[in-house]
This record gives C-alpha cells, structure tokens and sequence, in this order.
C-alpha cells in the first residue's frame, strides 16, 4: 500500500482513527526486527505488551518523556533523531509551528517519524494513514471469543498520487497485520503488510 514499497527515511508519516496505534505497531514491526532502534517521544499512552505482540522487539525501544509543551516536543524529537532510526510520538498542540526545524533534522539524519493522532496530524505528513471503518470478528449471539478485527485503511498524502483503500486484520488471529484479499473477503498471505521494513534513503 505504501508507494515506495516499504518506509523511506526522513519521512513523516500520520497515523489516525480508532486503530491508529495498531497501524503505527505494524508499520515499525519489521523495522525493528531487522536491526532498527526506535523512540517513543511523548507518547505515554503506547501499550509495550501491544507492541511486542505485535513483533517489536521491546530491547530495542526506548522511551522518552515529554510534557505537552511544542517546544520541548521539538527539541526532544530533534536529539531522538541523532541516536535512532524510527521516532513514534503524539504530536502535542502547536506542533504544527515547529515542526520544520523537526523535519529538517529528520532529513539530514535519515530518521522516519510516526506521528500518532486520534485525527489526522497537522504536521503535513508525507503519507496519511486513516482507519476509517473497525468491526470485530469471533463474538456470536452472547457468547465466543475476539479472533480479529477488521479495519479499513486509507493511505493519502503529499507523496500518494491519489488516496487508496484496503481493507485489513488488524489484528489478525495471530495477533499481527495481514490484507484481506478484496476479492473473496479473506485474508492474504501473499501480501504481508506487517512486514514493511525501512527503504533506503531516496
């Protein structure tokens, strides 16, 4: 779904909707497997047990305080980007004012940033990811179990040509991300979107 196969350093990427941290887990999963270090920047809401099931190594995360001052946000994004690949956070009110002294330090350090948002960050991503639609899977008539959830995702932005939409498990029952297949309405082995990895710089 993403244009670029895979995440491209120095980009800012928004997550929204109801599964916007679940989508924000998936897209760094494999990043980080694959050797990546990545900081939470004032992000106290983010489960650790969540993102382990979700396949990120929790030894590889570090996690950083901030108050909800724009300022501060800044200046502890910008140091996160001198020691790390991926930088998640919550972007606070005002953010929208500093963030091209934030982008510029992205871009010169290859850093891609995660802003995570109940509504779509102000922070002129490069790509936008909206969940726009969730059910649940498993529960019957009172009684049976949460097997997964199924969550339209809308990808937009300054680097999609035109916005698209693909309907996914998130989580599936293995507890990670998975397409379903938009003809028959299963999921998808084919076409892993839990295993976006970092691209190289462009």
């Amino acid at each position: 779904m993403l244009p670029d196969a895979g995440l491209q350093r120095g980009r800012v990427i928004g997550c929204s909707g109801a599964a916007a941290w679940s989508i924000a887990l998936g897209l760094i999963s494999r990043a980080v497997c694959t050797g990546s270090w990545v900081a939470f920047v004032g992000a106290p809401m983010v489960g650790l047990e969540a993102a382990g099931e979700f396949g990120v190594p929790l030894a590889r995360v570090v996690l950083v305080d901030v108050d909800r001052n724009s300022s501060v946000w800044a200046e502890r994004v910008a140091a996160a980007a001198d020691g790390f690949d991926l930088i998640v956070t919550c972007p606070p009110v005002g953010a929208e004012r500093v963030v091209r002294r934030v982008r510029q330090r992205l871009q010169a350090r290859g850093v891609v940033l995660v802003a995570v948002s109940a509504t779509t960050p102000s922070l002129a991503c490069d790509l936008e990811l909206t969940s726009t639609s969730v059910a649940w899977a498993g529960i019957g008539q009172g009684a049976g179990h949460l097997m997964a959830r199924r969550v339209t995702l809308q990808v937009a932005g300054r680097r999609m040509p035109r916005p698209v939409e693909r309907e996914l498990l998130l989580p599936c029952p293995n507890g990670r991300l998975r397409p379903v297949d938009p003809e028959h309405g299963t999921d998808d082995d084919s076409d892993r979107t839990d295993e976006l990895e970092l691209g190289r710089a462009v």
